[in-house]
């Protein structure tokens, strides 16, 4: 499916009286793809399909992601296992992927929850997890069990996704194009934020390879840092890297994480992706600062 983004942007830039501008931002969309949850709440779902929670489909020698609990304040030095968030059927979501994408195998996500909150490295990034079965088959793969450790709030109920193809839009890219024609001031700042937060972002739904939403930090930006140092990450442009998977925290049960409004974010670069090096993959989080 295809969704009309089109429609809704002209529509929303007509609203916020940018709507000359619009030809100029269509040109600068980009494609991406939105998993939106369905009504399905039951774990019937074949092996191997696209949806989110549950139990994962691990192939056999697969263990459960766990992170280590040594240094977290309050916790023994133990291992714990990570909460499943998703998982991606590459055949389903290859129509509509990169060319770098596998046509095959099975994407796994997971991250790690403590006390309702997620669990962060020394760089206060989410602790986070991306299995890759390349060998996908129904009769190769298993649904895994909840492993013991992990409590009955870290797990996600099961739903399926429905995937459909859309296009969209940065916001300094949208800043760009506006400011083109309106000029910079801190009045068109905030109606260019608030036309990308009320009208453009897409909520409670996932997304995958267009431009990561924006909240408070730019996390391509801030990926492109962190990987500074890593001396098997060849390029390090914003362009290297590719926004593999925008988990919206809002799909989660209240009583698993307290906030509704922040993003996980699953990066990768280009590379990596090409060579199916998924463990690679870097974790970041986002989140709107409530107002005062």
């Amino acid at each position: 499916m295809t969704t009309d983004i089109d429609v809704i942007i002209s529509h929303a830039l007509n609203k916020s009286g940018f709507g000359h501008c619009r030809p100029e931002v269509e040109a600068v969309l980009r494609n991406e793809v939105l998993l939106s949850p369905n009504d399905l709440k039951s774990d019937s779902l074949p092996i191997g399909s696209t949806k989110q929670g549950g139990e994962p489909d691990l192939s056999p020698g697969y263990d459960w992601p766990k992170y280590s609990c040594r240094g977290i304040p309050g916790l023994r030095n133990t291992s714990k296992p990570m909460t499943f968030l998703a998982q991606l059927r590459c055949a389903d979501i290859k129509p509509f992927a990169p060319p770098q994408f596998p046509d095959r195998g099975l994407l796994s996500f997971f991250v790690a929850i403590e006390h309702n909150t997620l669990v962060c490295t020394k760089n206060e990034q989410p602790i986070g997890r991306v299995l890759y079965s390349p060998g996908f088959s129904v009769e190769t793969q298993m649904r895994t069990p909840f492993p013991r450790g992990l409590y009955f709030d870290n797990r996600l109920p099961p739903g399926s996704l429905k995937i459909e193809s859309s296009r969209g839009i940065g916001f300094d890219v949208l800043c760009e194009v506006i400011e083109r024609h309106f000029g910079s001031s801190l009045e068109i700042s905030g109606r260019i934020w608030d036309l990308y937060l009320q009208e453009i972002i897409p909520f409670g739904c996932h997304k995958l390879f267009g431009p990561p939403t924006m909240l408070e930090l730019d996390v391509m930006e801030e990926t492109r840092l962190l990987a500074q140092t890593d001396q098997w990450t060849r390029n390090n442009t914003s362009d290297d890297w590719l926004l593999l998977l925008e988990f919206d925290l809002v799909e989660l049960p209240f009583d698993l994480l307290h906030n509704e409004i922040g993003r996980l974010y699953y990066i990768i670069h280009r590379d990596d992706l090409a060579a199916c090096r998924f463990h690679r993959t870097s974790v970041l989080y986002d989140a709107l600062e409530p107002k005062s």
